[in-house]
């Protein structure tokens, strides 16, 4: 299943972008973990409720993470990037507190890459998901770097 640090180890085959394919994972699999990314936007699109894209990707990811290695890495780096985006945000409004005018300045500018940032990594991640590629997001902090220790088969 997993190599010693954590990636992918054979049975996998690149393909022309040297991108790791998993040939194993079927269409569910390539469809819920391809979800797993795209429920994300619900942050953005939820209005009043920016961390429900977080919690729906936690919730999906630990539902299905004991099923295949694929659901587990593609849920994995998918709550990564949500965290990650919490962290610029908080990062954006401790910015904003400290420079007080500089930061009503800037704001606009950080939240609409903080939003394109979203929109580009997860739908290139449901993409990828979709094609049964593993994907790693773009300026993402690795909070959860490889599979979680209760989750490990003795065998595997």
């Amino acid at each position: 299943m997993y190599a010693a640090a954590g990636t992918p180890t054979m049975g996998h085959e690149f393909d022309h972008l040297n991108r790791v394919q998993d040939e194993r994972a079927d269409s569910g699999e390539r469809t819920y973990a391809l979800f797993n990314h795209l429920v994300g936007f619900a942050s953005i699109g939820s209005g009043g409720i920016p961390l429900l894209g977080l919690i729906g990707a936690v919730l999906m990811w630990r539902i299905k993470a004991k099923e295949s290695p694929f659901l587990e890495d593609h849920g994995r780096e998918a709550v990564n990037f949500q965290f990650s985006l919490l962290a610029y945000t908080a990062m954006g409004i401790a910015f904003g507190i400290v420079t007080l005018g500089l930061g009503a300045v800037l704001w606009p500018v950080g939240a609409v890459a903080l939003v394109a940032l979203a929109l580009i990594g997860q739908i290139r991640g449901a993409m990828a998901a979709h094609r049964g590629e593993y994907y790693r997001y773009p300026a993402c902090f690795r909070f959860f770097s490889e599979p979680l220790e209760r989750d490990r088969s003795p065998l595997g």
